[in-house]
């Protein structure tokens, strides 16, 4: 039988340390909530134990290793089978006890092969769920830098509407105090206007009462104004957090996505066979071989069945059988002291 060696790998997630560069960035300003290890490490085992992992084990490891590649499809299914039932295999961590480890074992025809192969596809399936990560980041980003553009927009929509609005409300208030000959403002923060003196239109507004000198500069002032930025509420923390999402290079974090515990060794003894339990099972079969065999050569087995069968003859044959016996004894005596005298 030839040896095999084994490799099982537990792993858990990732230090906070070292993810610390992936959250580089990742701050209240710019409105991403920072991964923890437990997000980081949920997609590694969802990518750990998918089928998927195991193809690209078998496509780019495992297969190109073997001696003779399969002749057709059926042998190359069959080897596929046997690599996921013997050689690569992804074991939950057990019900309520200890850590929550997941581990895996890879079985190989040597040690060394073994610990490559175990690294092979341990970064195998870290690479594709890091590539995993990345997109959903850059996602989240690109939609983040959408919805804050999106508030930004509205926001200078809004902004500008008020301007206009603010521009028909003082036209009319100006008309109005021409009207009735306001020209200086009616009242000021320390003298109220008086009741009888000036009265509310008809939408209860007093802005007439600031008088046609004020209206007329003020809204000068706002058909001249090209920029509505400046007036925007919340306009320098959106731009502020666009230009944070924007130097966000989630592809250029350098983390770990998953802790091994321990490190993957090359084991130097294999685990099959097992010599010690193959002896110990050849000299008890040789014991029981050798005690069968004593027992056939000195006779023990043949007086049973004779035994047996002198127990099944009738008796009337044996009554019939022993007086011609006892006659040729006779005989044979006889015969011998003849030959004496």
């Amino acid at each position: 039988m030839p040896p095999r060696f084994e490799i099982k790998a537990y792993l858990d997630k990732p230090y906070s340390s070292e993810i610390a560069e992936l959250n580089n960035g990742r701050t209240s300003a710019s409105g991403l909530e920072q991964y923890t290890p437990d997000q980081v490490f949920a997609y590694f085992l969802r990518r750990l134990l998918t089928d998927e992992a195991k193809q690209r084990f078998f496509q780019e490891i495992y297969l190109p290793a073997q001696d003779r590649a399969p002749d057709n499809a059926a042998a190359r299914q069959a080897l596929y089978q046997h690599m996921s039932q013997k050689v690569l295999t992804v074991t939950p961590p057990p019900p309520k006890k200890g850590r929550d480890l997941y581990s895996v074992r890879i079985e190989a025809p040597s040690g060394e092969k073994a610990a490559d192969w175990t690294n092979n596809f341990l970064n195998q399936v870290a690479e594709d769920a890091t590539r995993s990560l990345f997109n959903d980041a850059e996602k989240a980003i690109a939609l983040q830098m959408q919805n804050t553009e999106r508030d930004l927009e509205e926001k200078l929509r809004i902004t500008e509407q008020t301007r206009n609005d603010r521009q028909a409300q003082l036209t009319e208030a100006l008309q109005v105090a021409l009207a009735v000959g306001i020209r200086d403002p009616q009242m000021t923060s320390a003298q109220p206007p008086r009741q009888d003196g000036v009265a509310s239109v008809i939408d209860g507004s007093r802005l007439y009462a600031h008088g046609s000198k004020s209206l007329q500069a003020e809204l000068a002032v706002l058909k001249n104004r090209k920029d509505d930025a400046p007036f925007v509420d919340g306009l320098r923390a959106a731009q502020s957090q666009l230009r944070l999402l924007s130097e966000l290079k989630t592809a250029e974090k350098k983390f770990k996505i998953f802790h091994i515990d321990g490190q993957v060794i090359a084991p130097e003894k294999p685990f099959a066979p097992k010599k010690s339990i193959i002896l110990a099972l050849g000299l008890f079969m040789g014991l029981c071989l050798g005690v069968l065999t004593a027992l056939v050569r000195t006779g023990v087995i043949k007086q049973l069945m004779a035994a047996d069968d002198t127990s099944n003859t009738p008796a009337y044959a044996t009554r019939n059988l022993q007086p011609a016996f006892t006659s040729t004894t006779s005989s044979t005596a006889t015969a011998t002291a003849k030959q004496l005298v």
